[in-house]
């Protein structure tokens, strides 16, 4: 078909098993970043104004309302806005593909 996509729902649940896989490993990119942001783990770059500037910048870039986890953030809602989209799409396929069958359907035997 040309200018036309089809869906083919085990594809749509390959697909979300693929989405699955991916928001896990944000997820554990988020773990590992907010365990990067306990004071345990803060650079120890010293006491002098430049030591204390660098971990400030670090625990910003890392913390901050632009940092690494605000990302991460953003993309899994991002993800999620897309992953709710494609699965109202892949149930609205599946209905209607169900409806246009039993609309097929006869009972009986074939008219001659």
């Amino acid at each position: 078909m040309t200018g036309s996509w089809e869906v083919e729902p085990e594809r749509v649940d390959e697909f979300a098993a693929a989405v699955e896989e991916v928001r896990a490993r944000f997820e554990a990119l988020r773990s590992d970043a907010e365990e990067l942001m306990h004071p345990s783990n803060d650079p120890r770059l010293g006491t002098s104004p430049v030591g204390s500037g660098l971990t400030d910048k670090f625990n910003n870039r890392l913390g901050g309302t632009a940092g690494l986890l605000e990302q991460l953030g953003t993309a899994l809602a991002r993800m999620d806005e897309f992953v709710g989209s494609a699965e109202a799409a892949a149930a609205r396929y599946r209905r209607d593909d169900a409806s246009g069958a039993a609309g097929l359907r006869m009972d009986g035997p074939l008219p001659s």
